[in-house]
């Protein structure tokens, strides 16, 4: 009797637990205390992950990443963006970072605390947003999904274990986009407020999204004027839904954006927009499989409304969502990686659940299951990425620390080799010039060596009088490191993706000019100092020459007429020659 009765206790036991997960998949109406448990532990064990170790690791696009820094140190410093310094990206990412030096210090570690605000703010909007649409168990998923999105280190469609901070706005403007398509495209079930709730979200993403990167913040404005046409909830609060879009578009060209304008109009001047439609092409069909599932999603779709099981919006919003994020994708540095596609899976997965909604349970819930297996997997990837961070940046033995200037704290594979080796072995001609004439470098910095030129060029400068430093690189964190004011008028990120700034704009303020020997992109250096050359050769003389770099200083009054002139684009640049001394 007593075995009985305990198998008997054991089947009730189960056959409740299957009742409440069935639930957890077709029931519209979570517990707002479930939802909060089930998706906020795990943010928080991410997010305890990701800030507990001692330092902050980089093991790829350093470089990138002391970029944001930068960005972050004129913020702090009270520049303005796009008046003291210009950048096509928005100032957003630079406040988030700016805001951490001021409740920590200035250091790598204020990413992680801008980053910690983004999550939490992402957590409240998503979780307004899932609550009352889907059942507990996407819901969750999704909660989760866009906030591990956010907090992973490294790039949307590199491999989890590159780990960088670079080009954070990437993650956080697909999380957020994310949101605001699941408020346009699937249809409120519960009512824990009003269809304002939504729109006060969505006002709140969109302008942030706005001085993250205007790409996101296009998409955004296109989504919701497609769902306004095609979306009942959206289309009955029209008036609203307008109004917030024009007076976002009225910020937007307000005269206090202005420069913000100008930086992005002279950028994509200079050919910044990714136009080349035989690049995308290629690109798509190299990652045809991960856009499979998706597809698929849209021939279900398609099969759905051609026999009356559905509107003919459900497949039109499948279709809106793959091409808004295909075109996101074209002007991001990766070729890969869709996360905002997860709102094509919940769509789907809402139309299947609302169209069986008459089925038994058992049917139809294996469906809906197998639906939320591809958001599973991407939180699996960002979980992974996160969990591997906290390891290797936990593991000390193995990093090279920097315990002096303002990069304290910053952590990269220490003993790596890349040019420097090359020049042990004897060397070889770096950069190698080919026949049309562009340089092409065969051996690259790694992180661990460009970290060490800095520290470098620190060393070069530090016994010197103060004054105002520009690198003829693609970024200058110098000022930052050393704690001195970065001078105004200089491109935050120097590329073919910024016009070139006149020299009385750029070097006016300048005391010391740094030439790396070994650049991050060497003809982009080559291009400054032919362009600078007559410049430099007019108003700077040779200072000191260390295996990294040659720097370069102001010629003051009464100095005598200088023995090592300064490069100019009459004479072969000095840092392409090969050096003899490293």
């Amino acid at each position: 009797m007593t075995i009985l009765a305990g198998r008997s206790a054991l089947g009730w036991m189960g056959t409740t637990a299957r009742r409440i997960f069935v639930a957890s998949v077709r029931d519209a109406h979570p517990q707002p205390a479930a939802l909060l448990a089930l998706a906020g532990l795990p943010v928080l064990v991410a997010a305890w992950l990701l800030m507990s170790p001692p330092h902050v690791l980089s093991n790829t696009l350093t470089w990138d990443f002391l970029f944001n820094l930068s960005g972050a140190w004129h913020v702090y410093l009270g520049h303005v963006a796009h008046v003291d310094f210009h950048e096509p990206v928005g100032q957003l990412s630079f406040i988030l970072t700016a805001i951490g030096f001021h409740l920590m210090s200035p250091g790598p570690y204020g990413f992680l605390v801008g980053e910690a605000i983004v999550v939490s703010v992402l957590f409240v909007a998503s979780f307004l947003a899932a609550a009352r649409r889907l059942p507990l168990l996407p819901a969750a998923i999704f909660v989760v999904f866009v906030c591990l999105l956010a907090l992973m280190p490294a790039n949307i469609g590199e491999k989890p274990d590159y780990y960088t901070f670079a080009m954070s706005y990437n993650r956080y403007g697909w999380s957020a986009f994310s949101i605001l398509a699941l408020i346009v495209f699937v249809p409120p079930r519960n009512r824990y407020g009003s269809d304002w709730i939504d729109i006060a979200i969505a006002v709140v993403l969109l302008a942030a999204i706005f001085y993250l990167k205007i790409t996101y913040f296009a998409a955004g404005l296109g989504t919701v004027a497609f769902a306004v046409l095609f979306q009942p909830h959206v289309g009955r609060r029209w008036p609203a839904w307008l109004a917030v879009c024009a007076l976002l578009m009225a910020n937007a060209l307000a005269p206090y954006n202005h420069p913000y304008l100008a930086d992005l109009l002279g950028s994509a001047e200079v050919g910044a927009v990714r136009s080349s439609l035989t690049l995308h092409l290629k690109n798509f069909l190299a990652a045809i499989g991960e856009y499979a599932p998706y597809l698929a999603a849209f021939v279900v779709a398609c099969w759905m409304w051609f026999t009356d099981r559905a509107a003919l919006r459900l497949p039109l919003t499948i279709a809106c969502l793959f091409v808004v994020a295909l075109l996101l994708l074209t002007q991001n540095t990766q070729s890969a990686g869709l996360p905002s596609t997860i709102v094509i899976v919940l769509v789907l997965y809402d139309a299947l659940r609302n169209y069986f909604a008459g089925a038994r349970s058992r049917d139809i819930a294996p469906l809906l299951l197998a639906l939320l297996v591809f958001p599973v997997f991407s939180i699996g990837t960002s979980a992974m990425s996160i969990a591997g961070y906290h390891a290797k940046a936990s593991h000390t033995q193995t990093l090279y620390v920097v315990n002096r200037t303002s990069l304290g704290g910053l952590a990269v594979p220490a003993g790596e080799h890349g040019a420097f080796a090359t020049f042990s072995r004897g060397g070889v001609d770096y950069p190698l010039r080919n026949q049309a004439g562009a340089l092409v470098p065969r051996y690259e910095l790694s992180q661990y060596e460009y970290v060490a030129t800095l520290l470098e060029a620190v060393d070069a400068v530090f016994d010197h009088e103060r004054g105002g430093i520009a690198v003829f690189d693609q970024v200058n964190p110098l000022p930052f490191m050393l704690g001195l004011p970065p001078t105004s008028g200089a491109n935050l990120w120097s590329s073919w993706s910024a016009p070139l700034r006149p020299a009385d704009e750029y070097l006016a303020h300048v005391r010391y000019v740094f030439v790396p020997k070994f650049s991050t992109d060497p003809n982009w250096t080559a291009t400054l100092v032919s362009h600078y050359g007559s410049y430099l050769a007019e108003h700077f003389q040779r200072l000191a020459d260390t295996p990294s770099w040659i720097l370069l200083s102001r010629l003051q009054p009464g100095d005598p007429v200088p023995s090592h002139p300064a490069p100019s684009s009459n004479s072969s640049a000095p840092y392409l020659q090969t050096p003899t001394n490293l």
